[in-house]
């Protein structure tokens, strides 16, 4: 019996912010994963780290088992520290995956309330892009049909701690209108379709990741948007507790047109930005193939 479980990572969130006093972002998952293996046929436990094991632990106490009786791989293409959802891929992953070996289908709700009992958790464990709180789980929607917009990730270097930046992120003021208006705006790209659908998108994406600037600055994110826009990018997301930037480009400009945009933003910011790859926007979700 062999156990396979993948979660996705993310470039950052499409949208971070606070309303009603209450922490919330909107995920923006991409075809990047880390993945659980599950098996009878090996023992031990195997490239968990700290809050991964922390995630099995948790896991084991939530289906109601003492001990994992079988043994545990964990393997990822996720950078850590560059807030692209490395450790909530982690744990999801992680835990899906413990606990279909016992029989238990832990929900999207289930893994999250494990995920954010560790440290604040991206919400990509649910399936399409969602408006969820990364500090209380809570899920306040859900969006489907997810365009495969291009992503060209670039790195402005470092790392940053996730706990310790939520601990020490201060309050800019009321927003409540600018991030309900935000949050319109994606509602509005999923009431269309087609380009005006990944117009908006894009324009959300921008407008957040200006707004984070006051709380982690991007170097040069400003230039670096109007370069992007000049190439025919949709617009610049963040992530907002990390490091990354991603150019977000239409899903029907071919992947040969994106390469050659990407390069010519990778010589300009050469030394503020280093490119790391190209991935697409998917749904989010856990996915899972069992093997006898």
């Amino acid at each position: 019996m062999e156990i396979i479980a993948k979660a996705p990572a993310s470039c950052g969130e499409l949208i971070e912010g606070s309303l009603a006093g209450t922490p919330f972002l909107v995920t923006a998952p991409i075809s990047m994963y880390a993945t659980a293996t599950v098996s009878d046929a090996f023992t031990g436990i195997h490239g968990l780290g700290t809050k991964a094991q922390e995630a099995l632990r948790r896991t084991l106490a939530h289906i109601g088992e003492e001990a994992f009786r079988f043994g545990i791989r964990l393997e990822t293409e996720i950078p850590q520290g560059k807030g692209m959802a490395s450790s909530s891929a982690d744990i999801a992953a992680v835990s899906y995956a413990a606990a279909r070996a016992y029989g238990r289908e832990l929900t999207a709700r289930e893994i999250m309330d494990i995920a954010i009992a560790i440290e604040p958790s991206d919400g990509i464990a649910f399936a399409g892009l969602s408006h969820v709180s990364h500090t209380t789980g809570e899920l306040f929607g859900q969006y489907h049909n997810i365009p495969l917009l291009g992503v060209s990730i670039f790195d402005a270097g470092g790392e940053v701690d996730t706990v310790a930046y939520y601990q020490s992120k201060g309050n800019a003021g009321d927003q409540d209108d600018a991030y309900r208006a935000l949050l319109h705006t994606v509602d509005r790209a999923f009431a269309v379709s087609g380009a005006e659908k990944e117009r908006l998108l894009g324009q959300t994406a921008t407008e957040s990741a200006r707004r984070n600037q006051q709380h982690l600055e991007k170097p040069e994110l400003e230039r670096f948007i109007t370069a992007a826009q000049s190439r025919g990018a949709l617009g610049v997301l963040v992530a907002h507790s990390g490091t990354v930037v991603g150019a977000l480009w239409a899903s029907d400009l071919s992947t040969a047109a994106i390469d050659a945009r990407t390069h010519q933003l990778a010589q300009e910011f050469y030394g503020t930005y280093a490119f790391m790859r190209q991935e697409r926007l998917i749904s989010g979700g856990v996915v899972c193939e069992i093997r006898a």
